[in-house]
């Protein structure tokens, strides 16, 4: 899963919300947080609607063949209702199907959830701190543009799987 946190962590850090304010790191790092449990919340409700349509005989065999057409159209209503961009729809999707087919029961798929949810806002996190530290550096001006941050977010990338190795 650390695949997901990655990918989804800087697609959602580059077009997912509006940018961050430089000027206030502490609302950048609400705001950033805010998302990250939001993003949980989601996904949290897809798997438990995936879950709870499993459980009746009837609908098994139908939530079984179209889950993924499931878990997108619960996504696109949940990110249409909480005024959030399509990024965040299909991140939630993805993130929602890939945690069900690796997980069998609901909690450990909650669990792996809550791993990716927080995953995403570390990296987040430190994306917005290297982006801050960059701009209101003495580098000169063609350096802090979006190559050197790619650049910056695959480092930040390497150390977050050292450290996932360690831990899983």
């Amino acid at each position: 899963m650390y695949f997901l946190i990655i990918t989804f962590g800087f697609v959602l850090a580059l077009r997912g919300t509006r940018p961050a304010p430089l000027q206030r790191p502490a609302e950048g790092l609400v705001r950033v947080w805010h998302e990250a449990a939001d993003f949980f919340l989601t996904i949290c409700l897809i798997l438990v609607m995936g879950a709870a349509t499993l459980t009746f005989e009837n609908s098994r065999t139908l939530a079984g063949e179209y889950t993924f057409l499931g878990f997108g159209l619960a996504a696109y209503l949940l990110s249409r209702y909480q005024k959030k961009t399509d990024v965040f729809f299909l991140t939630a999707a993805l993130s929602a199907f890939m945690i069900h087919g690796r997980q069998e029961d609901l909690l450990s798929q909650l669990s792996m959830a809550w791993t990716v949810s927080a995953g995403i806002g570390i990296f987040q996190t430190g994306l917005l701190g290297l982006r801050y530290r960059l701009l209101f550096s003495n580098a000169p001006a063609f350096i802090k543009g979006w190559p050197t941050l790619c650049l910056l977010a695959g480092f930040l990338s390497v150390i977050l799987w050292s450290a996932a190795r360690l831990v899983f």
